[in-house]
């Protein structure tokens, strides 16, 4: 695999259960992520969340592995409505193997009727 090439994440989506009107969760599994032992950080890889604009986004996540890191990367090109600006939007750690990224919907609502990952313009590239 090429420097610039990136494996594809599994991803899932649903409506943050503890602010479902103002946030969207999305579950990225890396195989091998692991956790830190206290806080909610990686302790083997490099995270970066990148807001392009009020639509879309691209997560990457860089995996220390010896001999040879692995990339992963996952960018939605067009989301069915706004998120706000890169502040609100974060992502964290619970689980091994996957991180999960909370996007700030400009508006309040449920998009779970409305988001699937078939459902989403979506680039792996």
């Amino acid at each position: 695999m090429g420097e610039s090439e990136a494996m594809h994440p599994i991803v899932g989506y649903r409506d943050d259960k503890s602010d479902p009107e103002n946030y969207i969760c999305l579950f990225v599994d890396i195989p091998g992520l692991r956790k830190k032992i206290f806080g909610d950080k990686p302790a083997n890889a490099d995270i970066d969340l990148k807001i392009h604009n009020d639509r879309s986004f691209t997560i990457t996540v860089v995996l220390h592995k010896k001999p040879k890191d692995e990339t992963y990367a996952y960018t939605v090109k067009k989301l069915p409505n706004s998120i706000t600006t890169a502040e609100k939007n974060y992502w964290k750690i619970k689980n091994k193997d996957e991180v999960q990224v909370f996007l700030h919907k400009a508006s309040k609502g449920r998009w779970v009727s409305s988001v699937g990952s078939a459902d989403l313009e979506t680039a792996t590239d």
